[in-house]
């Protein structure tokens, strides 16, 4: 499911409340993937979804805050705005850990990065020059 999330949730790079059609389609396959994990699972344990369900309820799991995290998961394999709400969310986090793992450069690393696509930009122009002064030949 993580891999599913991970994945899928930088579709989900509209931070408003617009609705996209793909938002229904991705979740239809959250959903789906959800169900047959769940149902192998409760099959390899021999316990029907409905016992599971009642179980979990009684037991207070679903208040575990340990268990948080694969409540939401099942939450939001049911209803579409918890899915939204958790994609968006995982979205956020990624781009906030790629920004502070681009912020963390040393002056030093980002001046090299600077400099390589300097390089590449100057290679690439010199590539264009030859091809242009080969067509003229």
């Amino acid at each position: 499911l993580n891999g599913f999330i991970a994945e899928k949730c930088v579709m989900f790079d509209n931070f408003e409340e617009e609705m996209k059609h793909e938002y229904v389609e991705v979740h239809n396959e959250f959903r789906g993937l959800v169900d047959n994990l769940l149902t192998a699972h409760l099959l390899q344990v021999d316990i029907a979804p409905d016992d599971f369900e009642k179980q979990v309820l009684e037991s207070g799991l679903s208040e575990d805050p340990r268990m948080q995290r694969v409540v939401s998961q099942l939450i939001a394999a049911e209803d579409f705005m918890a899915f939204k709400n958790m994609m968006v969310d995982h979205h956020i986090k990624m781009q906030q850990k790629a920004e502070g793992n681009y912020s963390g450069l040393t002056e030093e690393e980002e001046r090299a990065a600077n400099d390589a696509a300097i390089a590449a930009a100057i290679a690439a122009d010199a590539a264009a020059a030859e091809a242009a002064a080969a067509e003229e030949a």
